[in-house]
């Protein structure tokens, strides 16, 4: 074997150290238990890769006409270019069926009011659904894989009875590719382009009390002006007519970002038929904070109402 052959000639080397550290590196890479793991470490790859590849396909096989979805670069250029979006994602669904209540107590005003957007087809408002249910990305976690796979089914068919035929839907994944992606992603390509949404704008951020204490990085510094609106962070639904009255007093020229949990997706909506430009944006800002920090964290953690 190769690696008998450096040991043999690692004698030739001066110094005891030295032909121990040369022998130690030979070692690592040239035995035979490296060969054999470097072998396990290709086999295993090689199974996960076929496991995401059925995956993906039996997630395909579960479906009769999936709905046309926008791409993630397509969406940011139509929000860059102005258009105003409001997000139906799996806590938002949930809570449409009366089944979620981490952000919001369930109520039938909400999940009528949550139906209404997803049926709607408002001229420069994009609708979010969860692309995911429908095409499994090959760059998601296994985590979130089998997140996916396993509540597919469900999504897909709640969802079923209310997409509008022939409508384009946006992927609600837009705020979570640092959640839901590998490492490998290319992060900093994402962030500096959702950025360009607000670049230069004078925004208002609707958002609950204190959701931005203990975050280093702001992502909305590169706005010519921020104000903040404030709202309770759990239950906001509960005061909806007073955020909705406080929001309207301030000028249509100001981009309106909201992140309030479900109460974003009807409020973002509200106020595009108001004549605003809204963004219903959800954990952007902690989601860009954590990126520069070096942290993924764990979902319960990162999902938990800000």
């Amino acid at each position: 074997m190769f690696f008998y052959l450096l040991q043999a000639l690692s004698h030739l080397i001066p110094g005891a150290q030295r032909r121990k550290r040369f022998t130690e590196w030979a070692r690592s890479r040239f035995s035979i238990r490296a060969i054999v793991d470097a072998a396990l470490a290709d086999q295993r790859k090689a199974q996960e890769e076929d496991r995401a590849l059925l995956a993906r396909t039996l997630h395909r096989m579960q479906q009769i006409e999936p709905p046309s979805i926008m791409g993630l670069d397509e969406t940011l250029d139509a929000l860059a270019e102005g258009q105003s979006i409001a997000r139906l994602g799996v806590g938002e669904l949930m809570t449409m069926e009366g089944r979620f209540d981490e952000f919001q107590v369930p109520s039938s005003d909400l999940s009528r009011r949550l139906r209404e957007v997803l049926t709607s087809d408002e001229p420069g408002m994009l609708v979010g659904i969860p692309s995911l249910a429908y095409e499994l990305n090959p760059l998601l976690t296994k985590t979130q894989r089998r997140i996916y796979f396993s509540n597919g089914p469900w999504i897909r068919t709640l969802l079923g009875h209310s997409l509008r035929p022939g409508k384009v839907y946006a992927p609600i994944e837009i705020t979570l590719t640092h959640t839901l992606f590998e490492g490998w992603y290319d992060r900093r390509d994402y962030f500096e382009k959702i950025r360009r949404v607000w670049a230069g704008t004078d925004i208002v951020l609707v958002h609950g009390d204190g959701i931005f204490d203990g975050l280093t990085h702001d992502i909305f510094d590169n706005a010519t002006s921020v104000e903040h609106l404030i709202a309770p962070r759990e239950d906001a639904f509960g005061e909806y007519d007073d955020i909705l009255r406080r929001v309207l007093e301030t000028s249509k020229d100001k981009l309106i970002i909201v992140i309030l949990g479900p109460t974003a997706t009807v409020l973002a909506y509200d106020l595009h038929r108001a004549g605003y430009r809204a963004l219903d944006l959800g954990h952007i800002a902690k989601a860009y904070d954590w990126w520069l920090e070096g942290r993924f964290g764990d979902e319960d953690d990162f999902f938990s109402p800000d």
